[in-house]
């Protein structure tokens, strides 16, 4: 079994992040793009949320429960990966603003290349054993092997074959998405993830950072003056993260310490597996509120005539 979960780790989980990358850009155009400077200041805030507020509640939280290094690490890796592919299904069932969310996405997706490093240096150094050097290069081409080169492949598809993009798409993501059932079952199996060991503390730990990025990122949206929809694409946006980048770094940190490293890796599969239950309440409340605002529409429309 240790065997296999190490295959696991090897093959399985740049094949997973290709094919979310795949099916992501299988859902994109560059018009797309081009929507991102038609609302410039949705976008800044999106960037500011994920950039800035969830790699500091991140910290705040390795602070406050003073995490070891290897919980504190994984933390990092959860906060410093872009939006998750299924943000933009989970805003456009929210009633969102699908389009800030696919510019959020896709330019926090592209500019990890730059960003992920820079959160690593900034939060990850002080855990990270000693004499440890951040493989800066080998970081940057991982990121643009598996995630700028099967964005563009989908987009590529996308353009020449809309007709079947859709459904490419969803049996790409289907495919990343039992890549990481795999890749869970083989390090429980392989004891590489000890559950009777880590207790209820780091669960309880990431599902208190969840709910603090449901409750706090919707409510900072509507603070700065943006309405329901950009709320609830910014929120699903902090909340549902692409997890798969996190374990492909995974291998770069504490590689002669296999307890540690089974700590970040549980943290990512952890939080991969219920961050979308902690997104569904950002996305009810976007459809409530939606649906209250087109039944006063009808109701405004109706007595005028």
């Amino acid at each position: 079994m240790a065997a296999f979960q190490e295959f696991a780790e090897a093959v399985l989980v740049p094949i997973q992040l290709f094919l979310a990358m795949l099916g992501m850009g299988a859902t994109l155009t560059v018009g797309d793009f081009l929507k991102v400077f038609a609302q410039p200041r949705g976008l800044a805030v999106g960037l500011g949320m994920q950039w800035l507020v969830v790699p500091a509640l991140a910290a705040g939280f390795i602070a406050i429960f003073s995490l070891s290094p290897g919980w504190a690490v994984g933390l990092v890796l959860v906060a410093a990966v872009p939006g998750g592919a299924t943000s933009n299904l989970f805003t456009f069932l929210g009633r969102g603003n699908v389009p800030l969310s696919i510019a959020v996405t896709t330019v926090t997706t592209l500019a990890c290349i730059g960003v992920i490093p820079l959160v690593l240096r900034i939060l990850a150094a002080p855990y990270l054993p000693e004499g440890f050097e951040f493989p800066t290069l080998r970081i940057l081409r991982d990121i643009a092997l598996y995630l700028l080169l099967p964005l563009a492949l989908g987009m590529v598809i996308r353009r020449f074959w809309a007709s079947r993009s859709e459904a490419f798409s969803k049996w790409s993501i289907r495919g990343s998405v039992l890549c990481i059932l795999i890749i869970a079952a083989s390090s429980l199996g392989s004891g590489r993830i000890q559950l009777q060991e880590y207790g209820w503390g780091p669960p309880l730990v990431v599902v208190g950072f969840l709910l603090t990025l449901t409750v706090v990122a919707p409510l900072l949206v509507r603070l700065v003056g943006h309405d329901d929809a950009d709320a609830t694409a910014i929120g699903i946006e902090a909340v549902v993260r692409n997890v798969g980048i996190g374990l492909l770094l995974l291998r770069f940190f504490f590689p002669d310490e296999p307890d540690a490293n089974g700590h970040i890796l549980f943290t990512c599969l952890f939080y991969s597996g219920a961050s979308g239950a902690f997104a569904l309440p950002i996305l009810f409340r976007g459809r409530a509120i939606a649906k209250a605002q087109a039944v006063a529409e009808d109701s405004a429309s109706g007595s005028t005539t």
